[in-house]
């Protein structure tokens, strides 16, 4: 997958963190994202249920795995607490392009644990339609 990342979106500690989160998300490195999430983390995409749990985690990621992302930007990362936000876009596999929007809570200031993640996503393109008459 092809990052493009600015370098001040891993100038602290967890920006960094926030960084590889969101690198491990998109790449559905499944095993080594599920290390960072608390086991009741809750994930809000928005527009949709919420997950609620590792397990169910787990299972919505391997369902988004089907279309992977060719290319990550992230634009920016910002933290203040137990909070962070990063916002980017993805170009994925079948050609869909999606801007999305994540804010962490973490279960501490220290933010080793994700306690929450609301997402947005939105998608910039339509795949064409092709007339078939």
């Amino acid at each position: 997958m092809k990052l493009n990342i600015k370098p001040d979106c891993g100038n602290s500690p967890k920006k960094a963190l926030v960084k590889n989160l969101t690198i491990l998300f998109s790449s559905y490195d499944i095993e080594k994202a599920m290390d960072f999430l608390d086991d009741n983390v809750k994930w809000t995409l928005v527009g949709d249920e919420s997950i609620i749990g590792k397990k169910q985690f787990r299972t919505a990621l391997e369902e988004m795995s089907q279309n992977k992302a060719l290319e990550l930007t992230i634009h920016s990362i910002i933290t203040h607490g137990k909070e962070a936000a990063v916002n980017g876009e993805m170009v994925m596999e079948d050609g869909n392009i999606f801007a999305f929007s994540d804010f962490y809570e973490f279960s501490s200031a220290k933010g080793d644990s994700v306690k929450s993640i609301v997402s947005y996503v939105i998608q910039k393109n339509k795949k064409p339609v092709v007339d078939t008459t």
